[in-house]
């Protein structure tokens, strides 16, 4: 018997009738949904939802999980973020949180510190970062104060230092740990980016530092020569003597000439080590598009008489806001670790964190250089000499005419404004190099020098204060990277040419490096 010919007719009802039905379906499995989850995908639909009422509570009421409870598992074996802080997930939503989630990897290293803090051990956590991480935004009456609490990376501590209160906290200066107690150091400082960072390290945070947190987003521009320099921080930390984690932190800004930054050229970076990273940018940066009062609520509010073109909003440093939610993202990120570490250690039968967590070696090759089969990067010893006041190494000249010390807020410097200022330093270097970090800006008045290693002064270099950028910020130059090995001399002086289009000639120098 032949089949029935297919009609156009008889085509289109099939079809109406088969996009009918997928209708139906989907529309009782929404209805039998999570609303919460729903709305997570769907914002403008959140207030539609008494997430309070009888059959439409949060998740908080739905799991066995609260922080602090970190021996046992959430009911249905989820360790997401919304699980383990229902409160935050309903406040950014559960989209929120997994965008916030730039790069996860195995979290090896982190859980392995977790794993420490667990077992009673009295921990540190260090910061590295710019003017965000030092608290510039929080509005303290006496500037800025980087162990605030309501600074985010002070948030985050506090968040730890409660979890496992083996020991009374402590918040520490730049000056070290105190045995015996759970500290806090952070060594951020403003208007610098990693290329000193990853010379200076050891001048900002302890050697034996547990954790530490990186914030360096938006201070290291889009260059490629930052992303060589933030290798070089990330091997520096993973190479200290407690093998510390690393949590990248990404705040953005709005003020530069592209809403892109360093931190975007960090992500591959620390993809190749398996370091996480959160991103407060990932979050927020649409709906700050799309509405200015998330641009207000983020950001440092400058005045209390709102201007049109935001010129009353600081849109390179967070608000108290700003720094709560990225503290308590990253809170949450950590809970949610703590509770895949449950689920793991609920399957063996050890505790030894050296099977559970074992340390990963470090890649031997660094990922910015050409790949060849014997290449083995040794471990990093540089070496660094600031002018910041209470260094370990602080930078003294051998001799001096008409430079001197001056500081502004946590920023030291040496300076000299006459032409024919002349500075020396004595160094030694084992890796052949030598670089001066100096301060460059468009507003200060800043001029040029001329420097030189020894008595080779046809291999010397001018370096250059000014520039056309809207932002301030201190720059590494490289002076010479062909050395031989042992003692040498770095002169520098003040030209009278300059760059700066109303005449200035301050130079300021932040630290020698090698």
């Amino acid at each position: 018997m032949r089949a029935p010919r297919v009609t156009p007719s008889r085509a289109r009802f099939a079809l109406n009738l088969s996009l009918g039905l997928n209708i139906l379906v989907l529309l009782c499995l929404l209805l039998q949904a999570d609303p919460l989850l729903i709305a997570s995908h769907f914002p403008e639909h959140l207030a539609k939802y008494d997430l309070a009422a009888p059959g439409l509570s949060p998740r908080a009421d739905q799991v066995g999980w609260r922080a602090g409870e970190q021996g046992s598992i959430p009911a249905g074996g989820s360790c997401d973020m919304c699980t383990t802080s229902p409160a935050l997930c309903e406040e950014v939503g559960e989209a929120g949180l997994a965008k916030a989630v730039s790069y996860a990897g195995s979290n090896d290293r982190l859980r392995r510190v977790l794993a420490r803090m667990k077992a009673g051990e009295p921990f540190t956590v260090g910061v590295i970062g710019g003017s965000v991480s030092r608290g510039h935004g929080l509005a303290a009456p006496d500037g800025d104060n980087a162990n605030d609490p309501k600074n985010l990376n002070r948030i985050i501590f506090d968040h730890l230092d409660a979890l496992f209160p083996q020991a009374a906290g402590t918040v520490l200066g730049e000056s070290g740990r105190d045995l015996g107690k759970n500290g806090f150091v952070n060594g951020a400082l403003g208007g610098t980016g990693s290329d000193y960072f990853s010379l200076c390290l050891q001048e900002h945070i302890p050697e034996d530092v547990d954790l530490v947190i990186v914030e360096l987003a938006i201070n290291d521009e889009v260059l490629l020569r930052n992303m060589d320099s933030y290798e070089l921080l990330v091997r520096s930390i993973l190479d200290l003597p407690r093998k510390p984690a690393i949590l990248n932190l990404n705040v953005f800004a709005l003020m530069f000439a592209q809403v892109a930054n360093g931190g975007d050229l960090h992500s591959g970076i620390a993809q190749y080590y398996d370091l996480p990273i959160l991103s407060l940018r990932n979050v927020f940066l649409h709906e700050a598009l799309a509405n200015v009062s998330v641009i207000r609520e983020l950001f440092h509010q400058k005045s209390d008489a709102p201007a049109d073109d935001l010129s009353d909003v600081d849109l390179r440093h967070h608000s108290p806001e700003g720094h709560r939610l990225l503290g308590q993202l990253a809170s949450a990120y950590i809970d949610s670790q703590l509770c895949e570490m449950a689920k793991l250690e609920a399957k063996v039968d050890t505790t030894d964190i050296e099977v559970l967590y074992p340390s990963p070696p470090l890649p031997r090759m660094r990922v910015v250089s050409k790949y060849d089969q014997n290449t083995q990067v040794p471990t990093l010893q540089p070496n660094c000499f600031p002018m910041t006041t209470g260094g370990k190494n602080r930078l003294t000249p051998l001799e001096n005419k008409g430079w001197r010390e001056w500081n502004w807020e946590a920023k030291n410097y040496l300076i000299a404004d006459e032409p024919g200022s002349t500075v020396t330093f004595g160094f030694s270097t084992q890796l052949g190099s030598v670089q001066l970090h100096y301060l460059r800006s468009a507003s200060f008045g800043l001029g040029t020098v001329f420097c030189w290693v020894d008595d080779e002064l046809d291999k010397g270099v001018t370096i250059v204060g000014y520039w056309n950028e809207i932002y301030n910020i201190g720059r590494a130059a490289t002076i010479r990277a062909d050395l031989k090995a042992g003692e040498h001399l770095l002169h520098c002086e003040l030209l009278e040419t300059t760059a700066d289009p109303k005449g200035g000639r301050e130079f300021r120098i932040i630290s020698l490096m090698r």
